[in-house]
């Protein structure tokens, strides 16, 4: 289950301010990682690494979809050479199906299409969230079927529609509800196989849509964009609440690892404390995660695991989960945790972790972290286990250790692809159809 923009300070068990009781479960009934982390501080990256199991540079995804190209030839997206975790898990006899948002560039390489049994869900960064089959592009796809077309801001805009970012018409189908519901029917159709439900909900991302009677509820926020993020988180909570009881009522609970983390930290309206930062930065706000597994049985509940994870290591856990074996020529940058997590090895999983994305660049050794956000004109140094919030910069204190640490994140860096496509002008080939609408947006 894959929040969007959710901060590390949004959920219930982080004492966060909105009652989330069915993440909550996860947490209370399973593992929770203090220091989980995605792979880019925005969406697609993010993604892409944790569905391969790869640092998505080592691929040339570094950054979101974008007008910009290296050359005419580039077609972005997750290389269809590079299998993905439902791939992996199909050829093991698993049905998988995703439902939500998939962020994986246009029709010929969009994951959604060729690399799940079932999809439900949009191909952007964005959603409205709720609309009819009456409007021009961008819709929502049942496989490769088109069931609704969001409205447009525009109309979203509209009083008739919206106030305030309350939903007044329609909202019985508003966008969260769909997932939920559609994942639910999955579960229920599979509950004789062995599957896969990614449910990667664009929930709390904006723009910021909640049904009115959600909004009512806190009334009593001053802040009304928060008060709208509150009414999502609320949404969402309670879609979880739809799957976990699914798997409670056909007694799956003990066959099923229950995965819940965001694809980065939270935006502006979404808390990230204790944390400095927010989405799009390499402050711990961005890449740090509310990060936290369950499966009853099997892995002790109530457990806190302070040592760095990261979303890459969720292919080879599962992969291990499901009774197979990890091959050496997968070259996955993550670990499988469930030794880690079922006692049977003391060490870190990762002693490094590495981040680049445009001038930010970051890596976690130990306890240490370096940064910068300046393409490495300057840096900065921190120990997370004393400064989580990171106010103070040992770089002139350690300049040494700061020195080596740089020069390790270089070495890293030299090993990945160059950056194929994103916003960065500089990559040459602007692409005349970014932004249009694709032929697959008028399919029936």
């Amino acid at each position: 289950i894959f929040a969007d923009d959710l901060g590390y300070g949004d959920v219930g068990y982080q004492d966060g301010d909105v009652p989330t009781p069915n993440i909550d479960s996860i947490a209370n009934g399973g593992v929770v990682f203090t220091d989980g982390y995605v792979t880019c501080p925005v969406c697609a990256p993010s993604r892409a690494g944790m569905l391969t199991g790869r640092y998505q540079q080592s691929f040339g995804f570094w950054d979101n979809i974008g007008p910009f190209r290296l050359n005419k030839d580039v077609i972005p997206g997750i290389p269809t050479d590079i299998p993905i975790l439902s791939e992996r898990l199909k050829k093991l006899g698993y049905t998988c199906g995703l439902f939500g948002k998939t962020h994986d560039g246009d029709a010929e390489k969009m994951q959604a299409f060729n690399r799940w049994d079932e999809f439900y869900g949009f191909n952007n960064g964005a959603s409205n969230y709720l609309g009819d089959m009456n409007r021009p592009h961008n819709p929502i796809f049942h496989n490769k079927t088109i069931v609704s077309r969001p409205y447009s801001t525009r109309e979203i805009n509209n009083k008739d529609v919206n106030r305030d970012g309350v939903l007044v018409r329609d909202i019985e189908n508003h966008l969260t509800d769909q997932i939920g519901d559609t994942a639910v029917k999955f579960i229920e159709a599979n509950k004789e196989n062995s599957f896969l439900c990614y449910i990667p909900f664009n929930a709390i991302h904006g723009p910021f849509q909640a049904p009115k009677s959600l909004v009512d509820k806190y009334a009593d926020e001053p802040d009304k964009k928060r008060r709208i993020v509150k009414a999502m988180l609320d949404s969402m909570d309670q879609n979880i609440g739809k799957v976990l009881s699914a798997l409670k009522k056909h007694r799956l609970e003990e066959n099923t690892l229950v995965v819940f983390l965001s694809d980065n930290g939270g935006h502006e309206a979404s808390p990230n404390k204790p944390l400095r930062g927010k989405k799009g930065t390499y402050w711990e706000g961005g890449l740090r995660i509310p990060f936290c597994m369950k499966w009853k049985g099997q892995l002790p509940a109530g457990k806190t695991f302070s040592k760095p994870v990261i979303s890459l290591d969720l292919m080879p856990t599962f992969i291990a989960a499901a009774g197979s074996v990890i091959e050496a020529d997968w070259k996955l940058d993550g670990t499988n945790l469930l030794p880690f997590l079922k006692g049977r090895s003391k060490a870190r999983p990762h002693e490094t972790l590495y981040w680049t994305w445009g001038a930010r660049k970051a890596i976690r050794h130990l306890d240490l972290k370096v940064l910068t956000d300046d393409g490495g004109k300057s840096w900065k140094m921190f120990q997370l286990t004393q400064d989580i919030g990171e106010n103070s910069d040992l770089s002139t204190k350690r300049p040494k250790k700061l020195k080596e640490l740089i020069a390790k994140h270089h070495a890293w860096e030299s090993t990945l692809m160059p950056q194929q496509w994103g916003w960065n002008k500089n990559l040459g080939y602007k692409d005349p159809t970014f932004g249009k609408p694709k032929p697959y947006h008028q399919s029936k």
